[in-house]
Parts: C-alpha cells; structure tokens; sequence
C-alpha cells in the first residue's frame, strides 16, 4: 500500500510536467500532419515550388526535431510518448506503468498494470 501511495504521489507531482510536454507534442504532431498536407499539394501542383516545397520542408524537419526532443525529455524521466496516440504519455514508476492523458484540459493519470500487491 505504501509503494502505490508512493507512485500515485509520484505522478501527481509529474502533472504539471507531463501536461507540458503532451501539449507540445501534440500540437507539433498536429503541425506536422498540415505540413505534410501542404507539401503533398505542392508536389503535386502545376509549376516550379522550389522555394515553397523548401521551406515546407525545413518546417517540418523544425517540427519533427522538436518531437524528436519531446521523446528525449521523456525518455529522460522515464516516460515515452504512446506509438498509437501522441496525446497519451507512458511512465514507468516502479514496478508498473501510469499513462497521462489530456482531455478537456484536465490531465489524468491512470495505472496500466495492476499493482503486484493487489
């Protein structure tokens, strides 16, 4: 019961953090998803782009090193971003995993294993 309480204090102090961080990545990724779009329709469109396509391009390079950090900060503390859903951060704490999550600006935090004194 200690070490739970002990966890649980853990990621709630890690809020403020992991809200932070999930912000970030989520509106990089979200930036990176419009880029591509735009890039995709220069490729594609009539004319030279040259220098459009090239500034697309280092935008997204920027974006993609920028979660490229995320994933390094998390990495640093034990977390990492969730491959299926970038709004939703893994910690390991312990002997089990916590995930955060965002919604409605409100950051949430759940167990994904039982705890092994359950």
């Amino acid at each position: 019961m200690k070490h739970e309480t002990e966890s649980m204090l853990k990621a709630q102090r890690m809020v403020p953090l992991i809200r932070s961080v999930a912000r970030e990545a989520r509106d990089r990724s979200s930036e990176i998803q419009r880029l591509e779009a735009e890039l995709q329709g220069l490729l594609r469109g009539p004319g030279e782009r040259v220098h459009e396509i090239r500034s697309v391009e280092s935008e997204l390079f920027r974006h993609r090193r920028g979660i490229a950090q995320v994933q390094s900060e998390l990495e640093r503390i034990g977390c990492s971003l969730d491959a299926d859903n970038p709004d939703r951060i893994v910690c390991s704490m312990a002997d089990e995993e916590v995930t955060f999550e965002e919604r409605l600006d409100e950051t949430g935090y759940r167990r994904d294993r039982p705890s092994p004194t359950a």
